[in-house]
């Protein structure tokens, strides 16, 4: 389903990251005394520089020295518990992210990169961490400093007060309209950088293919071209931030020059004390750097709107539906009834019927892109079928819960994926349940595998590399089918499992799935029809539809195309 740009609001943010409230609230507080104590020591000063005429009073001495050790207790503290605040927020943020990108089916990963996902993950929510756990506070602080600094200016003298308060419209009519921008940019530039994401964990994860082709120089010009392109939304960000940033020093440090200017008048006057004037400078700058804070926040604010809009729309991706009442203890039966399917557009899988009997095996055979993998990943439902229901026994596989469904089976495929780890990991990845060492053994013994793996130095504890680089494919091969034979299932998938061993080892391997197969349903997918002429039923697939159904002897005499096939692997064996 596609996902329409989801509203961003403060409120759907602040539900989404739940942070603690206890600690922020602590952080504000701290962060508004230490505020209330950056707007008492300008009062102090106005005290001692009115007192130096006089007799300096010891007590206001001891008094500002107090104060300019609080302001620095209070804000180390502040500053500490809201970037402990912001850390709980961004891994909050990330792990509900993370949990909703393995709870999302398989379907969205064909219309999404990797890579992408990485950097809403790691990118994306960094920019939220900094707005709601330093610049929000900092904005609602700089309010109050603001506030506050405007009254007491009040108190002190009227008409300066007066000339102050016309560079508040300047200023915001400066900074909204490249606010508004900024947002644009912000979410062009966040788009790009999880394009440059993608392209390179793809590239990175296939260095041998482009070394082999020795497609270098093609791929760093694909890459430079992303790059610039992320550039030049660098840029134009640094072009808006480079005009706000002196435009609004212009416009302080004129306000600044006409304040002491005006108000070096009125000391002369004598309408003010040279130590009212003092304090309102110190006042005047307590409000220049929190309004500095608050331009900042409006061009966070936007920038955490892109952000957080494309987390959203992670968020309201629809889940896989782990839903179910029924319960399979003892499956019987797996049947496809006129199964169709088609990966968003036309169906690859027509009017597909079958059953498969408990302890039977089940062979696929047909050219490529038939649709023999695609049956596979409806028997794991990674996928729902858009026509017809496949059931287990008499219970549709909608009724019984996702993962109880998947417990049942275990996939080999063709290409034996590997995780980063040791062997044993890899053996026992999946299990849910403590492995005696005896049992990683016996599965790695009836797979063909314990006999390489313990010439490893290391054994078992061979760290096998990313996506198990350092094994050949037939060792990788080997390894997935002991740990599908480890997780004992109800059903084995076999996708070309044999197709990478040697024929000694495939001798050996089918051996003992001949022995482990007994009470099992099994499904091999094989392109050498010898792999499984002895299967059950073989099942003819052309064009995403079921041509013949039938034993090895039952095909070669009544199916055409299946006969074709058998007669050109026979003729290819004996040239």
């Amino acid at each position: 389903m596609k996902m329409t740009k989801q509203a961003f609001s403060l409120s759907g943010l602040w539900r989404v990251t739940s942070p603690p409230l206890g600690q922020l609230v602590l952080g504000l507080l701290l962060s508004m005394g230490n505020t209330a104590v950056s707007l008492a020591i300008p009062l102090f000063i106005k005290k001692i520089m009115d007192a130096l005429a006089e007799k300096l009073s010891p007590s206001l001495l001891a008094g500002l020295i107090a104060l300019l050790l609080l302001q620095v207790v209070t804000s180390a503290l502040s500053l500490f518990i809201l970037a402990r605040v912001g850390q709980q927020i961004v891994r909050q943020l990330r792990t509900k992210t993370w949990r909703k990108l393995l709870a999302l089916p398989v379907s969205y990963y064909d219309r999404h990169h990797s890579g992408e996902m990485i950097s809403r993950v790691t990118n994306d929510t960094t920019v939220v961490m900094n707005l709601l756990s330093t610049e929000m506070v900092q904005v609602v602080t700089s309010f109050l400093s603001v506030i506050v600094s405007v009254v007491i200016l009040f108190t002190l003298d009227v008409p300066m007060t007066a000339v102050l308060l016309t560079a508040v419209p300047i200023t915001f009519l400066i900074v909204m309209p490249i606010g508004r921008k900024m947002y644009r940019l912000s979410y062009e530039q966040q788009n790009r950088m999880s394009d440059v994401t993608a392209f390179l964990t793809q590239m990175l994860s296939e260095i041998r293919l482009i070394k082999a082709s020795t497609t270098e120089g093609e791929e760093f010009e694909r890459g430079s071209g992303k790059f610039d392109s992320l550039f030049e939304y660098g840029v134009k960000k640094a072009k808006i931030q480079s005009i706000l940033a002196p435009l609004m020093t212009a416009v302080m440090t004129t306000v600044l020059v006409v304040i002491i200017g005006y108000g070096a008048y009125r000391v002369s006057e004598g309408l003010i004390t040279s130590g009212e004037l003092v304090a309102f400078v110190l006042y005047l700058f307590q409000i220049i750097i929190p309004v500095g804070s608050i331009s900042r926040f409006v061009t966070s604010f936007q920038e955490t709107k892109g952000a957080t809009e494309r987390l959203f729309q992670i968020l309201a991706e629809q889940e896989e539906n782990h839903e179910g009442t029924e319960c399979i203890e003892a499956p019987r039966e797996l049947v496809f009834e006129e199964v169709g399917f088609g990966y968003g557009g036309e169906l690859v899988l027509r009017n597909v019927s079958f059953a498969a009997r408990q302890g039977t095996i089940t062979a696929f055979v047909g050219p490529s892109g038939v649709g023999k993998t695609t049956v596979f990943s409806l028997m794991e439902r990674f996928y729902e079928p858009s026509e017809g229901r496949i059931r287990l026994n008499d219970v549709p596989a909608s009724h019984i819960p996702l993962r109880e469904w998947r417990r049942l089976f275990s996939y080999v495929p063709q290409d034996a994926p590997m995780l980063t780890g040791s062997v044993r990991d890899n053996i026992t990845y999946g299990m849910n349940r403590a492995v005696t060492e005896e049992e990683v053994q016996e599965a790695a013994r009836l797979a063909n595998a314990h006999a390489f793996i313990s010439q490893f130095p290391d054994g078992y504890d061979t760290w096998v590399g990313e996506r198990g680089i350092t094994l050949s494919g037939g060792q990788r091969q080997r390894i997935a089918i002991a740990r599908a034979l480890l997780r004992d299932p109800q059903f084995l998938l076999l996708d070309e499992a044999t197709a990478s061993l040697d024929s000694e080892s495939e001798r050996l391997v089918q051996e003992s799935l001949d022995t482990l197969l007994q009470g099992r349903t099994a499904f091999v997918i094989a392109h050498r029809l010898s792999t499984v002429v002895d299967a059950d039923q073989i099942i003819v697939m052309e064009n995403g539809t079921v041509t013949g159904v039938g034993t090895h002897a039952e095909l070669l005499r009544e199916h055409d195309f299946y006969r074709t096939l058998v007669q050109q692997q026979f003729h290819r064996g004996s040239a």
